[in-house]
């Protein structure tokens, strides 16, 4: 059944008819002034003490550097993977889950080479299929798998490289761990101590890690500008935005940074700050608390470059944003990777390819397992939810 529109239609139009173009136009002038005039010693100053309720990014250099594309390298190494899954079913009596990791090492340059492979991980036994903890017992969800895959994707790209090559391991996605923010204690501990121990082998054998976000809907510089222009802070008074929305209720008057465009720092950098074709952002530190969990080496750094297809965001481990050679590097190898992939990096198209379970891949793991249970007497039946999403009866 289609959407009825008619019945929002109206909605619609009110909807339409609440945009002032006059005053969007302002909002849209007032972030290139702030951009513009954001001085850095005093957005850093401010941030120190802020309390905020959204996100915001602290700045290594100057808030509006900008870097202009390295040499690519005539001989270079670069790797990555990408995981599918299928995630343990309650429905079935045997409880298993499938981890399939996709490998991709390219090399360029007098000896270039290509290995491209895939490797499955069957998990069936009891310690596999709950998280360790000595007080609870906690089965392994999509969610907590999602974590497991993620750390065996950098424990297998480490595999893949030599520390003596010019090589990048690069990821697709984020390197903040933001699947933990809802889970209980015991599920993040054990999560987080999982991840920095694969991250920890890439640091050990220096081959710096990247990961790379296609499409960015983050918001942190854009809200770092609003710290910026903030008002509140009166008399020298710490800016606490909760405190500041109370003022607002008594006083009926908005706070400065509402003035800003709603946008993505993905517009920021494109339509703003005007990032050219192979050129990127400064560094700047995310400041999610979840990296309060992580070694402090390990904490997540991330600028913004113009592939030429698009403004991308890419995240590096503190330990290679602190190295300005590693920081070109990958910044050259992402580039040309982008080049080469037509707007995104190669290695990791072809990652994915390896990687991706299609649905008759997934039929074919269940009917081995049901024929296997078949043979030892055990006739698989479905619920009556799972059943009825194997067909409609209307």
């Amino acid at each position: 059944m289609t959407l009825d529109l008619a019945t929002i239609a109206d909605r619609i139009a009110q909807l339409v008819g609440t945009v002032d173009p006059a005053f969007e136009e302002e909002r849209f002038d007032a972030l290139e002034r702030s951009w513009g005039e954001a001085d850095t010693a005093e957005v850093r100053r401010r941030l120190a003490t802020a309390k905020t309720s959204f996100l915001t990014a602290t700045p290594h250099g100057r808030l509006q550097e900008r870097f202009a594309l390295p040499v690519v390298p005539q001989q270079y190494t670069v790797a990555a993977t990408d995981g599918s899954m299928i995630a343990p079913d309650r429905h079935s009596p045997a409880r298993f889950y499938l981890i399939n990791i996709g490998k991709v090492r390219l090399s360029y340059g007098t000896q270039s080479s290509a290995a491209l492979t895939n490797e499955p991980d069957f998990r069936f036994d009891e310690h596999d299929l709950y998280v360790p903890d000595v007080v609870h017992r906690i089965p392994v969800n999509e969610t907590i798998l999602g974590v497991k895959r993620a750390c065996a994707e950098l424990h297998s790209v480490a595999d893949l490289l030599d520390p003596a090559d010019c090589s990048v391991a690069l990821q697709d996605g984020t390197l903040i761990l933001w699947a933990i923010q809802s889970l209980q204690d015991a599920i993040v501990n054990w999560a987080v101590t999982e991840y920095m121990e694969a991250m920890r082998v890439l640091r050990e054998r220096g081959i710096p890690l990247a990961s790379y976000i296609s499409a960015p809907g983050s918001a942190d510089v854009l809200n770092t500008l609003r710290i910026a222009i903030c008002d509140y802070p009166e008399m020298g008074l710490q800016i606490d935005c909760n405190a500041c929305r109370a003022r607002i209720l008594t006083e009926n008057r908005p706070p400065a940074c509402d003035i800003l465009p709603a946008v993505t720092d993905r517009y920021l950098f494109e339509r703003v700050a005007h990032l050219e074709q192979g050129e990127r952002s400064g560094l700047f530190d995310s400041e999610s608390f979840i990296l309060d969990k992580y070694d402090p080496d390990q904490r997540v750094q991330f600028f913004f470059l113009n592939t030429g297809r698009e403004i991308a965001r890419i995240e590096v481990p503190q330990w290679v944003g602190s190295d300005p050679n590693l920081v070109d590097r990958v910044h050259a190898v992402v580039y040309d990777q982008a080049q080469k992939g037509l707007g995104y990096p190669v290695v990791l198209q072809e990652a994915h390819e390896m990687a991706v379970l299609s649905m008759s891949d997934r039929r074919l793991v269940t009917d081995a397992i049901e024929r296997q249970l078949a043979r030892h007497g055990v006739v698989v039946t479905q619920s009556g939810k799972s059943g009825s999403k194997r067909g409609r009866f209307v």
